[in-house]
């Protein structure tokens, strides 16, 4: 028993340590790009067509069961359509975000997923919160103003592009779930379809945006618009970004709501820290002051919502069955971690 809890701690450690860096080289790798080619539509289109390529050859390759549950066109259009729109809009502002404001703000931004989780739930699912759930929002609205009026390289559409891609996931994360549930669909399969449709979605607005700038500094012959290097680091974007999302996947398989929980935000953190050594923005210390805030108060929430949620489930549940009854809600994270 011994060995085989310590094999399993071992493997859970390790993952979690590859998702760390990877996610930190994903998001330094990203702001590099955007740094020296600002094209963030096309950095968003080429993650969205490498996940869908790299997530469809991995359910091929492992022969996953569930990737042959049919879907009816009706559901498509009514649900998945939809939701990879709203998919493309989010990953569009995201990169976007990324290109105007430093990493380690545009992190602190994702803190208040939390936050728009419980909006999002209240108005399309009626939840109601207990009074604790909301107050242990209020680290994370106060961690993130004091981050946004201290951040040195503050940029207003940056802040509010990033804002909508948070909020347009948390939205996403609700209709994830009601797919999972009712279509009994892999997630990875899910991930294939939507990126792929998220990319056609995606492809006017990059012809019209990135396609004719390119077009035009290309044929002015300025250099740096089109080269190898460029093509190599969207190449290395779009495999971070389905390598994360695959070590988060696991992760959801290993580890209870909490601990996965508790990793992802342990990996904001990396990720912040990371990008504060190797591309040295300019911070203060009361800029630091509300990023840690920020990440500490999505530790409190997800203590807080875990506590809610053992309240609610009846004791002849064993651990097992409560992880799965959480796990739909939980996959949905798996979208979006870059």
């Amino acid at each position: 028993m011994i060995p085989s809890r310590f094999h399993f701690s071992l493997h859970v450690v390790v993952i979690c340590l590859l998702w760390y860096c990877i996610s930190s080289a994903s998001s330094i790798v990203n702001k590099i790009t955007l740094q020296q080619y600002p094209y963030p539509t096309t950095l968003a289109l080429s993650s969205l067509i490498s996940v869908s390529i790299y997530s469809s050859f991995v359910v091929s390759y492992w022969k996953i069961n569930s990737a042959n549950v049919p879907i009816s066109s009706h559901y498509l259009y009514r649900y998945i359509v939809p939701l990879s729109l709203g998919k493309a809009i989010a990953a569009g502002s995201a990169y976007y975000g990324l290109w105007k404001v430093p990493v380690s703000y545009a992190h602190t931004i994702k803190a208040t997923m939390p936050l728009f989780a419980v909006l999002m739930a209240r108005i399309l699912l009626g939840e109601k919160q207990r009074l604790k759930v909301y107050l242990s929002l209020l680290p994370i609205v106060f961690g993130v103003t004091i981050a946004s009026f201290t951040e040195v390289s503050f940029n207003l559409a940056g802040l509010l592009s990033s804002l909508l891609s948070t909020f347009l996931y948390s939205g996403l994360n609700v209709v994830v779930k009601k797919i999972l549930k009712e279509t009994d669909m892999h997630p990875l399969r899910l991930l294939s379809i939507n990126s792929q449709i998220a990319a056609i979605f995606l492809f006017p607005f990059w012809v019209f945006k990135d396609a004719f700038s390119l077009h035009y500094v290309i044929s002015s012959g300025e250099p740096g618009a089109i080269d190898s290097h460029f093509l190599v680091l969207l190449v290395a974007s779009g495999f971070l970004s389905f390598a994360q999302n695959l070590c988060a996947f696991t992760l959801i398989h290993k580890l209870t709501a909490l601990s996965y929980a508790v990793s992802n935000a342990t990996k904001r953190v990396t990720v912040i820290a990371a990008s504060l050594i190797t591309l040295r923005n300019p911070v203060t210390n009361a800029n630091l002051f509300g990023m840690l805030l920020s990440i500490l108060g999505v530790f409190l929430y997800n203590r807080t919502k875990q506590g809610e949620s053992n309240r609610k489930v009846l004791p002849v549940l064993s651990s097992d069955r409560i992880f799965h009854e959480l796990l739909p809600k939980e996959m949905s994270t798996h979208q979006h971690q870059r």
